[in-house]
C-alpha cells in the first residue's frame, strides 16, 4: 500500500510499499516539527485593514459623487450620500466588533 512521506522541503510524497526514504518523514513527524501558525492578527493590525478598506470604499464614493455634481445630477448625489451613511454605519460596526472582541 502506498504512504505519503514529506521531504525536506516539505513537499508530499506517495511512495510505495516499503522503507521510507532517507530524509523524508511520515505526516505526524512533519506536523510536529512543523506545527500551524496561529493567527496573531493584533487588534492595531485588524483596526489598520479596516480603515484600509473603509478609506478605499470612500475614495469610490466622493468620486462618483463629485462626478454626478459636476453633471447636475442631484439624484445620483442623493443615493450616494445614502450609500455614504451606510458605509459610515458599517464602519462603526465593524470597528465595535474588532475593539470588544477579547471580550468575547
Amino acid at each position: 500500500m502506498a504512504k505519503t512521506y514529506f521531504s525536506p522541503d516539505g513537499n508530499p510524497e506517495v511512495w510505495g510499499e516499503g522503507k521510507q526514504p532517507d530524509g523524508y518523514m511520515t505526516e505526524e513527524e512533519w506536523n510536529k516539527l512543523h506545527p500551524p501558525v496561529p493567527d496573531i492578527t493584533t487588534k492595531e493590525e485588524k483596526l489598520a485593514a479596516l480603515d484600509d478598506e473603509y478609506a478605499s470604499e470612500k475614495a469610490t464614493l466622493c468620486e462618483q459623487f463629485t462626478d454626478a455634481q459636476i453633471h447636475g445630477d442631484t439624484e445620483t448625489m442623493d443615493a450616494i450620500g445614502i450609500e455614504m451613511r451606510d458605509l459610515d454605519a458599517w464602519y462603526d460596526e465593524e470597528y465595535e466588533k474588532i475593539i470588544n472582541e477579547e471580550a468575547e
